[in-house]
């Protein structure tokens, strides 16, 4: 298949690359810096220089089978101020906007990815049938429900949307993570007793994989594995995998105050998700079921 990625460089895209690669589709990669060092075979793809930012400077004149979005908007860790957030939803539009306007451009599919942030209670589980919390960092996405609400009403592009859970591995902004663990430092930031689900990168890229070859087109899926986990579980696991003897623990009031309460919101939120539908429609099902099995990786 001619594949068009955007965010193809990135933690969750590189994956979706390499993997892609090894089934010798044909992919297109649009990059601000094509001559950067890649986790992947360089050879074996192909490069347009450009920002989907600055739409009007892409030459595309390629036809594609599918066109896949999994760039993030790229900002600091730290705290987010509202002008910072005000700053982020502007961009965040945009990128999606020029997304979808080149999809069209293109007569192309499209695999956008948003992310799964939804609001349970007790023993609750979201399926692709709940409408997304646009709480916290969430609400940079309000834009993108509205973009799709409009793309369904007028069946405007074949559309699939991607839910990720928290992905986590060896790169992107779990680095970090991984580095202070090996240096003797876990963090539980708050209580930790709310649930945020999680997936392996190479679990959520195999997902990606079987959308692109399969497009189940007007699908949208949740992409976790099988063990929904509160977040104290989690990192302690993290800091028992890594040998750690003591977690730091910063109070809740202290954590809005450094993380301002957009990044609060988001590390507070209590989400359970079902990974049901993605299962039984592409038949993926996840390597590493639970964290557990997801943490030891980083080790081995």
């Amino acid at each position: 298949m001619k594949v068009l990625h955007i965010g193809g460089t990135g933690f969750l895209g590189s994956h979706i690359v390499r993997k892609l690669i090894q089934r010798n589709h044909d992919l297109t990669l649009i990059t601000r810096d094509p001559d950067r060092d890649m986790p992947f075979d360089k050879t074996k793809v192909k490069f347009i220089k450009g920002d989907i930012l600055q739409l009007d400077k892409l030459k595309i004149s390629d036809r594609f089978d599918v066109m896949v979005y999994t760039a993030m908007v790229p900002f600091k860790p730290g705290r987010i101020s509202n002008k910072k957030f005000k700053e982020l939803e502007k961009i965040t539009k945009q990128y999606f906007q020029n997304t979808i306007d080149l999809a069209l451009r293109l007569s192309c599919p499209l695999i956008l990815t948003s992310g799964a942030s939804f609001e349970t209670k007790g023993s609750q589980l979201a399926d692709e049938t709940w409408p997304i919390a646009r709480k916290g960092m969430a609400a940079l996405g309000t834009c993108y429900d509205e973009m799709i609400r409009e793309i369904k009403n007028r069946n405007s592009i074949p559309l699939i949307e991607m839910l990720p859970a928290q992905i986590y591995g060896n790169g992107g902004m779990f680095n970090k993570m991984i580095s202070m663990a090996k240096n003797g430092k876990v963090v539980l930031l708050g209580r930790g007793d709310n649930y945020l689900p999680r997936i392996h990168v190479e679990d959520c890229a195999d997902a990606y994989v079987l959308a692109i070859e399969k497009l189940p087109y007007g699908k949208r899926f949740i992409i976790s594995d099988d063990e929904n986990v509160c977040v104290k579980d989690f990192m302690l696991h993290l800091a028992k995998i890594f040998k750690v003897r003591k977690v730091v623990k910063i109070p809740g009031f202290i954590l809005r105050l450094v993380t301002g309460k957009h990044v609060f919101s988001t590390l507070t939120m209590n989400t359970q998700v079902s990974n049901e539908l993605i299962r039984k429609e592409l038949g993926w099902g996840p390597n590493y079921p639970s964290y557990r099995e997801g943490l030891r990786s980083l080790i081995e």
